[in-house]
């Protein structure tokens, strides 16, 4: 069979086979059936020998198990056919683009922003305006985001760094934020396993991962357990590092829906006066909050909770299926195309532990939360 096709790592997670693609960078998260037709598929010489074990094996006619068969052979095509490639233009640095400068200090390293616009300063300034500092002279380095023909530009240290398309600003946000915390560290970006769509807290000698889908609680969880003795370490945005495997403080701010205001209100002094982020204006205003320091900048993480805030039910904390934690975790996540962090991430979540909390009561939470800690 066409072993160019075959997942170049595998990795046992409990009942389930992760598999990495190294052409297009794809995991696929499969079940012990259909991971017996993907190794069939490789390890028998012909089509009609692969369909001859698909009818064995599953009890299957002859035109059912050759439909198998086409199946498994898309669906390995589609997991080795990469993204295609940017071939957008390299840019040069105009510095007259600089009409607002803002400068921000962090973990000890001062660092300048230059923008051409009020809008383009909106994707990047309401997470870290707590950072904003009037006192800086020389930065250690400094970005520049510019707009021209529907593109914007990201430039660091006077480098072209990555253009978009103006409607995905998004891209713009996740290439600036590894940036930021590969500057903030000394590393570069490959350096990290990925940066992962979750926040995380920690306690004592370890950290947890809280996944969940949009207005799942996950950000209102965070905040509530940052004023309740835990440690944050990373808010929406999570690092790891390949070398250590622990995750890593990201400084950026809290985001807190509207929908969350009046639980957060009481914990946060003059709630009321930080400014709301009209970004994406379907979500609401968002507020910002300044994260506290973490005694502890990184820690290693051996649980993931998907959180699920559900009015008025009873507090639960479940095992989870590993399956379905990571179909939330790695369609939104950044993670290294470099094999070796490829293997990496894929010996680190072998590892870890899958929660589902469902709560609508946040003390009840905040209990139970507790006992996710393996050193409580």
């Amino acid at each position: 069979m066409n072993t160019d096709l075959k997942p170049k790592y595998s990795q046992s997670i409990i009942d389930y086979k992760i598999l990495w693609f190294e052409l297009s960078n794809q995991y696929a998260i499969v079940n012990n059936g259909l991971f017996y037709c993907i190794d069939t598929y490789f390890n028998l010489d012909t089509i009609n020998l692969c369909i001859d074990a698909y009818k064995d094996e599953f009890n299957l006619t002859e035109e059912q198990a050759s439909a198998l068969y086409k199946d498994i052979n898309k669906f390995l095509i589609d997991r080795n056919t990469p993204e295609p490639e940017n071939l957008k233009p390299k840019y040069n640095l105009e510095l007259n683009n600089r009409v607002i400068s803002k400068s921000y200090t962090s973990e000890g390293l001062n660092f300048k922003i230059h923008v051409q616009s009020d809008t383009l300063l909106s994707y990047i300034h309401p997470q870290i305006c707590h950072l904003e500092t009037c006192h800086i002279s020389k930065p250690d380095f400094w970005f520049d985001i510019h707009e021209a023909d529907q593109q914007i530009m990201l430039f660091k240290n006077n480098q072209f760094i990555k253009a978009c398309e103006t409607q995905h600003f998004h891209e713009l946000q996740g290439k600036f934020n590894m940036e930021l915390i590969s500057s903030l560290y000394g590393k570069e970006e490959h350096d990290w396993i990925g940066l992962f769509h979750a926040s995380t807290v920690a306690k004592k000698s370890e950290s947890v991962m809280l996944i969940g889908t949009s207005g799942s609680g996950k950000s209102t969880l965070t905040t509530i357990l940052a004023h309740h003795g835990y440690q944050l370490i990373a808010d929406d945005t999570t690092p790891i590092l390949r070398a250590d495997l622990n995750t890593y403080y990201f400084p950026g701010g809290i985001s807190i829906k509207p929908g969350a205001f009046s639980i957060i209100k009481p914990l946060i002094p003059n709630f009321d006066n930080i400014p709301q982020s009209f970004l994406r204006a379907y979500k609401g205003g968002i507020k910002y909050i300044a994260p506290p320091k973490p005694k502890q900048n990184h820690l290693p993480c051996k649980s993931i909770v998907l959180v699920n805030y559900k009015k008025d039910a009873d507090v639960v904390l479940d095992t989870l299926d590993a399956k379905t934690a990571l179909e939330i975790l790695i369609p939104d996540s950044w993670i290294s195309p470099k094999p070796e962090n490829a293997k990496a991430f894929l010996n680190w979540i072998s590892t870890v532990t899958f929660y589902k909390l469902t709560y609508s009561n946040n003390q009840d939470a905040i209990d139970i939360f507790s006992t996710i800690f393996k050193d409580e």
